[in-house]
């Protein structure tokens, strides 16, 4: 039996429920985050419960929680059910009514997935999806959007769908940031418009001695202006793309081979304790 958290205290994890007539789940006035275990080790935990209460901030969610609240929930979950390697969620649940007494749950999810290392050294196929998240540097429950546009992506054999704004320009994957190297300039969409994940924040710290980095829009219609792409996130890490709908990417990716080594040699030395 897995166990869970519920507003500090530990549940079964089937206890971990929200009735249909919860208001404020029902107009997805909630913000989430999912966080991977490592050997027992949260991956950069302070990260995620820092963007976690951003979040709940730029859409006005009213709680009583605080870092230090959520990092003891995270490890008492961890302990409690003898994680090893896999992922958290934590999911903050506003009060619609009154916005003071919110809800907070921590769950314990399946094993951690590893993607094949042709992933990684051939790169993989993505596809575009046309629309924009309505709060963008929010991570909220609103999940509809991402939740068609995987499906789209499933349907043709990608890992990942990236979101076109009504602009025509590409702002992010579903669950992943993404980037573009032409020369020695590192290109990402600007951070107002999108999600910054936590792989993005420790990439742009890795990478600024090697590259300029640059915050501008990425047009789909000036892709082939471009020398590489990539997709990171908890998940991915850092994952090369060969090809953006019918537009194929000839290279083998030298750049992001390198950010690649970088990131695998932070990520053991930080997290590993390598």
């Amino acid at each position: 039996m897995a166990y869970a958290i519920f507003n500090g205290k530990i549940i079964n994890e089937n206890e971990a429920v929200l009735g249909l007539d919860d208001k404020a789940f029902f107009f997805d006035f909630a913000v989430y985050s999912s966080l991977k275990v490592i050997q027992g080790k949260i991956f950069f935990s302070e990260y995620h419960v820092d963007r976690l209460l951003e979040s709940a901030k730029l859409i006005n969610l009213g709680h009583s929680f605080s870092k230090e609240d959520i990092l003891k929930m995270l490890n008492r979950v961890i302990e409690k059910n003898r994680l090893n390697d896999a992922f958290l969620r934590v999911v903050l649940v506003g009060d619609a009514d009154k916005n003071k007494v919110a809800k907070i749950f921590v769950l314990p999810l399946t094993g951690v997935h590893y993607y094949p290392n042709k992933f990684y050294s051939k790169g993989v196929k993505v596809i575009t999806y046309n629309g924009e998240r309505r709060f963008p540097t929010a991570k909220t429950m609103d999940l509809l959007l991402s939740f068609l546009a995987m499906r789209k992506a499933e349907e043709e054999n990608a890992i990942e769908a990236l979101l076109v704004d009504h602009e025509g320009n590409v702002r992010e994957g579903t669950r992943s940031n993404f980037f573009a190297i032409k020369g020695d300039t590192l290109i990402t969409p600007p951070k107002d418009k999108i999600l910054e994940g936590i792989t993005k924040k420790i990439i742009f710290d890795l990478c600024k001695d090697k590259f300029e980095i640059v915050e501008e829009d990425i047009s789909l219609s000036n892709l082939k202006n471009y020398e590489e792409f990539f997709i990171t996130s908890t998940l991915f890490n850092v994952l090369p793309i060969n090809r953006i709908d019918d537009v194929v990417v000839d290279s083998s990716f030298p750049k992001t081979k390198l950010i690649q080594k970088k990131f695998k040699e932070y990520y053991s030395k930080e997290v590993l304790g390598k």
